[in-house]
């Protein structure tokens, strides 16, 4: 499909028709992609917390395994990872091989991601004062009772805002997984610019998008925090 060149300044060939005419194609998949952040976050939330209690407390044999699974996810490039789960493991997995690019991203993301936030985790759990967890363990508390009922909702308020961090940076991870020919945002764009052959448009279009829906979850993120400090 062709479009009339509308407007050329400067020697560039821009097309305000077909760029305003991307918007209704794209702006649908934005719940897409916030649902495989949404999910990702919370498994990778989860992973993570595991992930840290074992190195917080030195749980035999897990916790020199979580330390290598962290250094393994936070010192090699995401996208090698995801290429070589799906494409890689496809070829020795029949389970891999049968996953959609939606399951096949948010395990990518959920495992990756959990790395990072295990370390953040920890670094909340080491804020709270261990003398906290001892007091609980001396009047009968089992060691999980006292992380999940006096340590855990303390570390939440000092984990907070990396964890919101950890969301926008999901969303635009998120980005990667056209290659793997999942329908998202960019995956929209990336079949719009091979139909079309034209790309300064739906570039433009798709970082304008992701500039206004992270800016507003930035600007969410933001209050929450100051009204979940104003508790405290």
């Amino acid at each position: 499909m062709s479009y009339p060149i509308l407007a050329a300044v400067g020697g560039i060939d821009f097309d305000p028709d077909y760029f305003f005419h991307l918007f209704p194609k794209i702006l649908p998949y934005i719940p897409r992609t916030l649902l495989i952040s949404l999910l990702s976050l919370i498994l990778a939330l989860l992973l993570g917390i595991i992930l840290a209690l074992f190195r917080q407390y030195r749980v035999p044999v897990l916790s020199p395994l979580t330390r290598v699974y962290v250094s393994f996810f936070r010192c090699t490039p995401f996208i090698a990872q995801l290429y070589l789960f799906y494409y890689g493991f496809a070829q020795v997995s029949h389970w891999v091989k049968d996953l959609s690019p939606f399951q096949a991203i948010l395990i990518a993301l959920s495992v990756n991601y959990s790395a990072y936030m295990s370390e953040n985790i920890r670094g909340a759990l080491n804020s709270v004062d261990r003398s906290q967890y001892e007091a609980a363990l001396s009047i009968g508390m089992h060691p999980v009772q006292a992380a999940r009922r006096i340590i855990l909702p303390q570390a939440f308020r000092v984990a907070l805002p990396s964890l919101g961090n950890d969301f926008i940076n999901l969303i635009k991870s998120t980005a990667i997984g056209f290659t793997i020919t999942l329908k998202d945002i960019m995956g929209v764009v990336k079949q719009e610019t091979s139909t079309t052959w034209r790309f300064l448009e739906p570039y433009t279009a798709s970082i304008l998008i992701y500039w206004v829906l992270i800016g507003g979850l930035s600007l969410i993120q933001n209050r929450v925090e100051a009204r979940w400090n104003e508790k405290y």
